[in-house]
């Protein structure tokens, strides 16, 4: 089998259109979600509406209609390790630092590496009223539906084979609009079903890779990284309900080298 090389934005702009549409969706539907990295108690003190994260593959992209978890309840935290592509070595005179940059992303920095500690809420069914009858949990369903993503063919089933690449958008007041592509580490999933927590997936947790990012979190360029901050500005800013309150004009950007947000 031929090597098949990652394109860091493949299928990025149907995801786009996907997670704008789910999004839009999402502000006309009840928020079930009471807690995680957007939650709504968290969401309602910093002013935002809760943004559900969105997880798909480049496959489930291509299908009519695309396919994606649509979490009900965001990850109650994420572990990031942002670690360098370089070794210390010791020598008689002295320490030896190694580096190996990689060249396509502009950076010092490795594949970043994502713990997600995901949630459920609650699996026990919900009573419709108005069908006068008992459904599943949105919960169990991404459970489910989470285990088959994670377990998609790593090569899509196209003409020309490209990496199936897991896209997530990621929300939090720390990046408030981060889409991020790679793929789940191999070791898979963790999780208990205890009886301690019958009604929830206890200790619920994932590793992933992270291949790229849009925009990206850092380059080496010597230039402030101004798309990620123009991103949060538009994001916790600009679409603040609470920024009418702010004196002055809000909306102007900043140069992060030389400026500070008050």
């Amino acid at each position: 089998m031929p090597i098949v090389n990652i394109n860091p934005v493949q299928g990025n702009a149907a995801f786009q259109q996907l997670t704008t549409e789910i999004t839009r969706l999402a502000g006309t539907t009840e928020d079930r979600s009471k807690s995680g990295l957007n939650g709504s108690s968290r969401a309602e003190q910093n002013g935002v509406a809760r943004i559900p994260w969105v997880m798909t593959t480049t496959e489930w992209l291509t299908e009519k209609p695309p396919r994606a978890i649509i979490w009900a309840a965001n990850p109650h935290d994420v572990g990031w390790n942002m670690s360098q592509r370089a070794s210390m070595a010791k020598h008689m005179f002295g320490t030896v630092l190694h580096v190996w940059p990689d060249s396509s992303r502009n950076t010092f920095y490795d594949e970043i590496r994502l713990t997600l500690n995901l949630q459920t809420g609650n699996l026990m069914p919900i009573f419709l009223a108005s069908g006068n009858k008992y459904v599943e949990s949105d919960g169990i369903v991404n459970f489910y539906t989470f285990m088959q993503l994670v377990d998609a063919p790593k090569i899509t089933n196209e003409p020309i084979p490209r990496a199936n690449l897991v896209h997530i958008t990621y929300n939090s007041p720390l990046f408030p609009n981060l889409t991020l592509l790679g793929m789940f580490d191999p070791k898979g999933i963790s999780f208990n079903d205890s009886s301690d927590s019958p009604n929830a997936v206890a200790s619920w947790s994932a590793e992933f890779v992270v291949y790229d990012s849009i925009p990206r979190l850092t380059d080496n360029s010597g230039q402030p990284n101004t798309q990620l901050l123009n991103t949060w500005i538009e994001t916790r800013i600009k679409s603040s309900p609470v920024s009418s309150n702010v004196p002055g004009d809000v909306g102007t950007v900043l140069n992060p080298a030389t400026e500070a947000i008050a």
